[in-house]
């Protein structure tokens, strides 16, 4: 069974002539004769009935109808959604912090030039989030940190950045957790990917006595390291546009502190303007 067997079954049940059916879908009669035909074959049944000069459904046509419609209207909606996508559409992104600060400002401006018809919304959170978003087909696409290992998504290399140990500016050298000095240690939610990293690392070197701060804000975390309160993992591209960075002392942490962002997308559901982003991100 075949969509245009199916137009030209819905065309001539629509007009009761073969002639008519065949100039609205633009076709020979005979082309649209065979259609039926070989319909008919397929479903091993007589479609229609010749009444006087009139062709009308026989009883198996009238139960095929309501349902050839429904796949021939199927079929175009899914047809006008990828058109719709080719001249414009929309694209919903979703980001972590860092990627829309360090990032993402130069690759959706560009996208912005290349394709001014594409509608865009552009969220934050942290990784978890994202990726649950994206495999609820909440968002297109979503920057977070890797690496992915989820069978419902597929991810690219994005790039890569540093976490790094702010402290006051009179704090000596830190190698280990167990080198600060200090009351306690902020970082993100539990949720956020930073923070488990940072959770591990103190509990591997030597920190587990520091209680751990929640805060929502790297400009926060900063004014707090810089008072000499404690100290904080924040990633380089995000600490590089804090006003007040100079007060603070920076450690790097190496291999530990190195993070990866992947861009991700639900498994072979990678739509268009997603498709067109990540081609300007390639180039």
């Amino acid at each position: 069974m075949q969509l245009s067997q199916l137009r030209a079954f819905c065309a001539v049940a629509r007009t009761g002539s073969v002639t008519v059916a065949a100039k609205e879908l633009h076709r020979v009669p005979s082309g649209v004769t065979l259609r039926i035909q070989q319909l008919e074959a397929d479903l091993d049944c007589q479609l229609f009935v010749r009444e006087k000069q009139r062709l009308t459904l026989a009883p198996a046509g009238r139960a095929l109808l309501e349902r050839a419609l429904q796949i021939l209207e199927l079929s175009d909606g899914a047809k006008a959604l990828v058109r719709e996508e080719e001249i414009g559409g929309h694209l919903t992104l979703g980001a972590l912090d860092v990627g829309l600060v360090a990032f993402m400002p130069q690759l959706v401006g560009r996208f912005r030039q290349r394709h001014p018809q594409v509608s865009m919304d552009i969220r934050s959170d942290v990784s978890e989030v994202l990726m649950s978003q994206v495999a609820e087909g909440l968002l297109d696409i979503a920057l977070t940190d890797g690496p992915v290992q989820s069978p419902a998504l597929d991810s690219r290399y994005a790039f890569s950045d540093d976490l790094l140990l702010i402290t006051e500016r009179a704090h000596g050298p830190v190698r280990s957790a167990g080198d600060l000095q200090c009351r306690e240690v902020y970082g993100f939610r539990q949720n956020c990917s930073f923070r488990l990293r940072l959770d591990r690392w103190l509990q591997a070197t030597g920190g587990e006595r520091l209680p751990l701060i929640e805060m929502e804000s790297y400009h926060t975390m900063l004014a707090c390291v810089g008072a000499g309160a404690g100290a904080a993992w924040v990633p380089r591209a995000m600490l590089d546009t804090l006003p007040g960075r100079a007060a603070v002392r920076v450690h790097s942490l190496g291999a530990a502190g190195r993070t990866d962002l992947y861009f991700v997308w639900r498994s072979g559901h990678l739509r268009g303007n997603a498709q067109r982003l990540l081609d300007l991100q390639e180039g």
